[in-house]
């Protein structure tokens, strides 16, 4: 299994799942996880979408468009 990595951080879960869709869009695997236990309450929750390392700078220049 690949390692994932930390492409992007939202300060909520709609927008990272936003940019999830739009990696999935183009074949990117995706996760969206949360990036502290604050997130779990919903109290100042941000989250990390995370891709395949291989596909990192991929995802990047996706996002960067």
């Amino acid at each position: 299994m690949s390692e994932y990595v930390t492409i992007d951080k939202t300060d909520n879960q709609a927008m990272a799942d936003l940019v999830r869709q739009r990696l999935e869009q183009q074949g990117i695997p995706c996760m969206v996880v949360p990036s502290d236990i604050a997130a779990l309450a919903g109290a100042g929750a941000s989250y990390a979408v995370t891709v395949p390392a291989e596909r990192a700078d991929e995802a990047r220049e996706l996002l960067g468009e």
